[in-house]
């Protein structure tokens, strides 16, 4: 995998990457670099969740494990678009 670092800096003091995607800081560098080797994404299919108490997207709180009663459930985390 290719680390992406080029960008330019804007007006505004932040960065712009080869995608069009605004930052606070340039690419390649730290919260923004591209994750490289073994990058975890999540417990490993057939494990058992951790305890989840979290907001749905009506902001209501949620345990995972009420919710689903024994049957599947499928968690999906999500954040800005700059990672």
């Amino acid at each position: 995998m290719k680390l992406q670092t080029e960008g330019r800096q804007t007006e505004r003091n932040t960065w712009l990457d080869h995608l069009g995607f605004e930052g606070p800081i340039q690419p390649g560098t730290h919260a923004r670099s591209d994750p490289t080797g073994e990058f975890p994404t999540g417990p490993a299919v057939g494990e058992q969740l951790p305890d989840i108490v979290a907001p749905d997207i009506r902001a209501q709180m949620v345990n995972v494990h009420e919710a689903r009663r024994g049957g599947p459930l499928v968690v999906v985390f999500y954040r800005s678009a700059v990672w």
